[in-house]
């Protein structure tokens, strides 16, 4: 199996439109839209309730990572704890909600492991357009958008071999970034110590609040060639998305996000 870079980070919500006008305050515009794309009766175990049919939209903004709206019919259930976005921009949105560190489902270390790795001070809101609770740093003159995924795990050591065999390599400050010649296919996660908290969950739900999973384009992603991390709970099937046939392999690692391997045909 190769990977060759991000495709996108997925976002549950309950109303595409406002997300999608939420997102465009930081940059994000449009890629393509499948309002009535079929559901493959495969991913019954990512979700709460099934559907046949689902909406995603695919969005991307210069200098930050994709993003794609899922909306399953209905979000169900307490946020998910497997990503946790952080976005930049020059101030938090008016609306944004704060939330208190201990709030979020991050043992105190993780909390100042976090400082370290921005090297600044990070802040906790819920985003009612969004429907979850995020991170925020100020742009310091970069990008807007999403600048990185917190990735609570009660076993950093298997979530950090995880992101390895992913081609995932971490800096001194702690950010592991997706080995990838192309900006645009890029990725940057932090791993921290989870903390049971109220209003989260471990398990990853792809119609949960928050964001369950972290899509990637690869090639030979059959079964047969996938990390041994990724061989205990896996689907696979054929989609048309964008006017594109693609293989799509679902994974759910005992430890981290459920991971989409995207190979486009």
């Amino acid at each position: 199996m190769t990977i060759l870079g991000l495709s996108h980070i997925a976002f549950g919500c309950r109303d595409v439109a406002s997300a999608t006008e939420r997102l465009a305050s930081f940059g994000y515009s449009q890629r393509f839209d499948e309002p009535t794309l079929d559901n493959n009766p495969a991913k019954r175990r990512f979700l709460n309730c099934y559907h046949p049919r689902h909406h995603i939209r695919a969005l991307a903004t210069e200098g930050a990572m994709a993003i794609e709206l899922l909306d399953h019919g209905s979000l169900s259930g307490p946020q998910t704890a497997s990503l946790i976005p952080v976005f930049r921009s020059d101030t938090p949105c008016k609306d944004w909600q704060h939330r208190a560190s201990h709030d979020l489902p991050i043992a105190n270390a993780g909390i100042i492991s976090l400082q370290e790795a921005f090297g600044e001070r990070i802040m906790a809101f819920f985003d009612p357009a969004l429907s979850m609770t995020l991170l925020w740093a100020p742009s310091s003159g970069g990008p807007a958008g999403l600048s990185a995924c917190i990735c609570p795990t009660d076993d950093q050591p298997a979530t950090e071999q995880l992101l390895r065999e992913l081609r995932f390599r971490p800096s001194q400050s702690g950010v592991w970034s997706l080995l990838t010649p192309l900006p645009a296919l890029s990725a940057r996660l932090i791993t921290v110590p989870f903390q049971a908290t109220d209003g989260w969950t471990k398990k990853p739900l792809l119609d949960a609040p928050g964001c369950a999973c972290l899509a990637l384009m690869a090639r030979e992603s059959e079964p047969s060639r996938l990390p041994f991390a990724l061989k205990a709970e896996h689907t696979c099937f054929k989609l048309t998305v964008n006017n594109r046939r693609c293989g799509i392999t679902l994974t759910c690692p005992e430890h981290g996000p459920i991971i989409e391997l995207i190979e486009q045909h």
